[in-house]
C-alpha cells in the first residue's frame, strides 16, 4: 500500500510540475497555488517516508491518527 501511496505521490508530483511548466505566461494568483500544492506535497512526501521507515523498523502506527 505504501508502494502505491508513493507512486501516487510521484504522478502528482509531475502533474504539478507540468502545470508550472505549461502555463502560459506569469499569473501570481496561478503560482501561488502551483507553490501552496507543490509544499502540500513535499510534506506529504516527508509524512509517508516516516511511515515507511517506521514501519520497516517494526513501529505500530494507529491508522486513526496521533491523538486517539
Amino acid at each position: 500500500m505504501v508502494d502505491r501511496i508513493e507512486q501516487l505521490i510521484t504522478t502528482l508530483e509531475q502533474e504539478i510540475n507540468d502545470g508550472y511548466n505549461t502555463m502560459v505566461g506569469e499569473n501570481d494568483e496561478s503560482l501561488t497555488y502551483i507553490n501552496s500544492a507543490q509544499a502540500t506535497l513535499y510534506e506529504l512526501q516527508k509524512q509517508v517516508t516516516e511511515l515507511k521507515q517506521g514501519l520497516e523498523q517494526g513501529k505500530n502506527f494507529s491508522l486513526l491518527g496521533e491523538n486517539v
